[in-house]
């Protein structure tokens, strides 16, 4: 098996953890929509703030790379890009999400979590860019829609 660049850097960083805990008590496990998650440890009401999207805002149109990465985009041209994988790097899509993005960068909990739910975003109601759209990674998150 192949472990990502990303992956190798948090272990090698971070002693065997999988993310920097950006979002407080949850943790990262087997997801059955797709390959690890994020996952709560206890429960939030709908509205719940439960933390801010980090990173080094990066232009895409300056770094075109950048615009096939997980997306949480900003605007179509401004990603925040973090060089060790963050605990919202670990959200899986869902048509049916439990967590939006407001305001570019506010996580917040749109119904409300149980603990040991999958924390899960649309993908979608964000904004994202031509070239993630035409990624392998994005035609098949597409086929859920």
């Amino acid at each position: 098996m192949t472990v990502p660049e990303i992956d190798l850097l948090a272990t090698a960083l971070l002693g065997g953890a999988p993310c920097i805990q950006t979002i407080p008590d949850t943790s990262v496990g087997s997801s059955p929509t797709q390959g690890r998650g994020l996952f709560a440890k206890r429960g939030w009401p709908e509205g719940y703030i439960l933390g801010q999207l980090d990173g080094q805002v990066v232009s895409v149109a300056q770094y075109s790379a950048v615009g096939t990465l997980e997306w949480n985009g900003l605007t179509p041209e401004l990603l925040p890009v973090r060089p060790i994988r963050t605990s919202y790097g670990f959200m899986n899509h869902s048509t049916n999400p439990n967590v939006t993005i407001e305001g570019g960068n506010t996580m917040r909990a749109c119904r409300p979590i149980a603990p040991g739910d999958e924390l899960l975003i649309d993908y979608f109601a964000t904004p994202v860019p031509d070239a993630y759209l035409a990624s392998p990674e994005a035609a098949v998150l597409r086929r859920d829609r």
